[in-house]
């Protein structure tokens, strides 16, 4: 059955279904009922009904349309994977492009009905959405789930085993953290607190699971009181040993499918607190009816947990150090390596390789999937390597300019000795998770390939080396990033950074760098020295290439004098640029100045780790240019 197909048939299943609930527009979105950013394959009934695999997106289906909002990191791989499915894509944040709510005003009549999930759909979100929808007085249903009836075949909720993080990891016990968030709660006069995100409750309790793809969390809810806490868990992902050492802390344990029940009937305390961009809708309306019950109320805010887990502490950053130097030693070997491979294959090309061993075989048949396997090889063979952090994205020549390109068994192109490869990548260790890109370049590039990049790598310098009064926000930041690009009249069309977590999301509130106040507002706060940002500056030719260079930097403190206290961030990655990709008089003297330093660190750093051919030449690489 073909792409339009299958789309035709799950849209005219769901429309059957509308037409039984009376329900006139299905809002389907890309969250699990924590909102969460990744989600276990029960939850991807965006991707089920329209194929579209990107992790951020939104659906609206009508009777006799339906569309689809991403961002600007998908609108090409959602333009492709849209294609013949009668599926409208909308771009958000384009110019005169209609808004999902415009939509809905639009095309619904007055008094109508639109329904979603409530478990997938926070607070804040349907605030938004009921402002603007009461202007025609459509009603939002929350109480069912249509797609997960039409879904035969629906994967089953994942419920993998919980594990431990050790203290030498986490720098702060759970008992610790226990004390801190109550000590908070306290000082925003509330007796309790729901946590639904997963990777704040994985924080909490020094936590880790396999419940969701890329990021090392377990599905449960968390609710905490003065004396003790609740963890709403499937029970069988928690063994004894654990339960024990859990229970020792004053950490109850209780079935993930009683949350609702509990809350609505059993919770105590007079004031519940909960954050409304991370706690759904069913969750918010059983609290809700047991505050009414005991006269207590809702106080709103951020998690409590929010900017304690941002702002990492010292074992935490020497542990990310760490990471950082054994992801460091995998990426360059691979550089190494498929720069090897691919000069090997220039040479066959050119007739002038002898060499048909079983490496240059292998050369033979690089492709943008096969190169990725090799990277997670290199990889899997450091210490206490746990696993990518997301999906690898390599992609080849003009697949460069899909931000969030993913690689498929239809698209994957093979590799040539010419042009960029770009290939954004990350790990999660024991002592840390990584995220980097690098545009590597496998032949000769044109002048205008070496500019656009050496453009990029102003923006990536200029920002690792930017000094600021505390106070600052990553609004404030980010120009720093886009100023070499915006003075040619470029831009991207991505955020320059978003916070990472420690063996948690890669994609960490509240910390960021972007131009534009989001819906969430966090590039608003300040930033704060412990907090680890990605610095990821880039540009994208649809057609022909794209370019982006990302390093994780840590903010740190500078300096405090009569104006006040500096801050300012040290790079956490440990990967060469590309040396044939840079135009050396196009940077500033004090840009190459940093540049050097930085290729001399990580020649000492990481170089004693590399076999005699890799170390000599990172010697070669890494030399003042």
């Amino acid at each position: 059955m073909g792409k339009k197909s299958v789309a035709e048939c799950r849209l005219r299943n769901l429309r059957e279904r509308m037409r039984e609930e009376n329900i006139d527009a299905w809002l389907v979105l890309s969250s699990d009922y924590h909102e969460s950013e990744y989600v276990g394959d029960f939850f991807k009934c965006r991707e089920y009904l329209s194929g579209f695999t990107g992790s951020a997106g939104t659906m609206v289906v009508l009777q006799k349309e339906a569309g689809l909002w991403t961002d600007g990191r998908y609108f090409l791989q959602a333009e492709e994977q849209l294609e013949g499915s009668g599926i409208t894509l909308f771009r958000k944040g384009e110019e005169n492009e209609i808004s999902l709510e415009e939509f809905l005003i639009k095309k619904m009549p007055k008094g109508a009905c639109l329904g979603v999930d409530g478990r997938t759909i926070s607070v804040s979100g349907y605030r938004k959405l009921k402002k603007k929808l009461d202007q025609k007085n459509i009603q939002i249903r929350l109480d069912c789930d249509l797609v997960g009836d039409i879904w035969a075949d629906r994967p089953s909720i994942s419920h993998n085993a919980a594990w431990e993080l050790e203290i030498c990891h986490t720098g702060k016990t759970r008992a610790e953290k226990l004390a801190m968030l109550r000590k908070k709660l306290d000082e925003e006069a509330a007796d309790s607190s729901v946590i639904s995100s997963l990777d704040d409750i994985a924080w909490t309790l020094n936590i880790r699971g396999s419940d969701v793809a890329y990021t090392p969390v377990v599905l449960g809810f968390l609710y905490i009181e003065k004396t003790h806490a609740i963890w709403f868990v499937h029970q069988e992902a928690v063994n004894e040993s654990l339960a024990q050492r859990l229970g020792a802390d004053g950490v109850i344990i209780r079935d993930y499918n009683e949350t609702e029940h509990f809350l609505a009937k059993e919770s105590q305390g007079n004031n519940v607190y909960l954050d409304p961009d991370k706690t759904n809708m069913m969750i918010y309306q059983e609290v809700q009816k047991r505050k009414k019950a005991c006269q207590g109320k809702i106080v709103e805010g951020k998690n409590v947990t929010l900017l304690p887990k941002a702002i990492k502490n010292r074992t935490e950053i020497e542990n990310m150090q760490e990471a950082h130097r054994k992801d460091a030693v995998a990426c360059i070997k691979f550089i190494y390596w498929l720069k090897t491979a691919v000069g090997k294959m220039h040479a066959e090309k050119q007739g002038n390789n002898k060499d048909d061993g079983r490496e240059y075989q292998h050369a033979k048949l690089l492709t943008e999937l096969s190169v990725a396997e090799k990277l997670e090889e290199y990889r899997k063979e450091q210490k206490h390597y746990l696993g990518p952090s997301f999906r690898t994205i390599a992609g080849y020549a003009h697949h460069g300019a899909i931000i969030h390109y993913v690689a498929t068994g239809d698209s994957n192109l093979s590799l040539k000795s010419e042009d960029f490869i770009l290939i954004d990548s990350g790990g999660h260790y024991l002592e840390g998770t990584t995220d980097i890109t690098r545009t590597i370049a496998l032949g000769p590039l044109t002048q205008e390939q070496k500019h656009h990049y050496t453009l990029v790598l102003k923006g990536n310098i200029n920002l690792a080396a930017a000094k600021f009064r505390y106070g600052s926000a990553g609004i404030s930041l980010d120009s720093f990033a886009r100023k070499a690009l915006w003075e040619e009249g470029l831009d991207y069309n991505h955020g320059t950074g978003h916070g990472v977590g420690y063996l948690l999301s890669v994609h960490e509130p509240p910390n960021s760098f972007r131009n534009a106040v989001g819906d969430h507002g966090y590039e608003c706060m300040r930033m704060e020295p412990g907090m680890i940002t990605s610095n990821e500056p880039g540009i994208y030719l649809p057609g022909k290439y794209g370019i982006r260079l990302e390093n994780l930097i840590v903010c740190k403190e500078l300096e405090k004098n009569t104006y006040g206290r500096f801050l300012g961030f040290e790079t956490l990655t440990l990967v060469p640029f590309e040396r044939d990709a840079i135009v050396a008089e196009e940077l500033e003297a004090w840009e190459r100045k940093w540049l050097n330093l930085y290729h001399a660190r990580i020649f000492q750093e990481v170089g004693k780790y590399l076999n005699s051919e890799e170390y000599a030449w990172l010697r070669e690489i890494t030399k003042e240019i």
